[in-house]
């Protein structure tokens, strides 16, 4: 039966926390979180909202009757 060397934990673990592979993803990931819930945030202000709807709906009439 093999039996495990004592260091081999630690130096495990030690890998682990120097692995940075991956990394990026997360902080993408963090990043897109909090961009949408700034635009979440803007949108249910009322005054922006209506304001941005007024925006859309007048560019959508615009591009209607341009083509």
């Amino acid at each position: 039966m093999a039996t495990k060397r004592p260091d081999q934990r630690p130096r495990r673990l030690n890998a682990f926390l120097r692995d940075t592979e991956g990394a990026t993803a997360v902080e993408y990931g963090i990043l897109l979180m909090m961009v949408g819930l700034a635009l979440i945030g803007m949108m249910s202000m009322t005054d922006v909202s209506s304001q941005m709807s007024n925006t859309f709906e007048y560019l959508a009439g615009k591009m209607s009757t341009s083509g």
